[in-house]
């Protein structure tokens, strides 16, 4: 009974990802949103690919894992055009701060890497793919939180204006990367109880990414000619 929810609610979450996608499309932000357009498409992929190979498949834990080296450099990017349709000092803010990142993730690497040659051996190439996946995954989540937390502080300490969609994004990938270090951490803890335990654990997060998602299709909205105008002029 608790797989067949669990089968259901993921469902339920790839069709929120692909009405996301949608959204996005119908309200034509990929233009300013690249990353985060590239964020939603790949995100829909893997969940196709899970639900293609049964979410409970080896193959379809092979994908998780290995996706998690991709979401260590695409969870940045989006996080870097969370404030696009913004412009001034929160700029040079961005860029201060992007750095910061940057090395926060190089060192979380270095240090997933060394853990992973400790806690391995030579015969074990496949725990060691799983220590440095996992090492990163938390360490990449973290990171881009405390950017994005840094990048609202600044906003608020400069009062600055925040778009409506700059809100709608910051808030939704706060959440989801408040979700991802749980989920990392919950899933990490949960392995050491039962299967039953560790399911119910991906259920709640799962609902609670679920939700996330649903509040951000219904809160996002066009960005208008004259913003997009701006953009592209400011760009080129």
């Amino acid at each position: 009974m608790i797989d067949r929810i669990d089968l259901w609610v993921f469902i339920a979450g790839t069709a929120a990802d692909a009405l996301l996608l949608a959204r996005v499309l119908q309200l034509r932000l990929p233009r300013t949103y690249l990353y985060i357009t590239l964020a939603c498409i790949i995100g829909l992929f893997f969940d196709a690919v899970q639900l293609w190979f049964g979410i409970r498949s080896e193959e379809t834990q092979r994908i998780f894992l290995y996706s998690r080296f991709l979401y260590a450099f695409l969870y940045p990017l989006a996080a870097w055009d969370v404030i696009e349709e913004m412009k001034g000092p929160v700029l040079q803010l961005r860029r201060v701060l992007a750095g910061r990142l940057v090395t926060g993730l190089l060192l979380t690497a270095a240090f997933g890497f060394i853990l992973s040659l400790f806690l391995t051996s030579d015969n074990d190439q496949p725990f060691m793919s799983t220590a440095l996946a996992l090492v990163l995954w938390a360490g990449a989540s973290s990171s881009t939180l405390g950017f994005l937390w840094s990048m609202q502080r600044g906003v608020k300490a400069q009062q600055l204006v925040r778009p409506h969609n700059t809100f709608v994004w910051m808030t939704f990938y706060q959440l989801i990367l408040l979700g991802e270090v749980v989920s990392c951490l919950g899933g990490a803890l949960a392995t050491l109880a039962n299967a039953t335990v560790e399911t119910l654990v991906e259920i709640v997060i799962n609902l609670f990414v679920l939700g996330v998602t649903i509040w951000c299709i219904a809160s996002l909205k066009r960005v208008s000619t004259d913003v997009q105008t701006e953009l592209s002029t400011g760009a080129s």
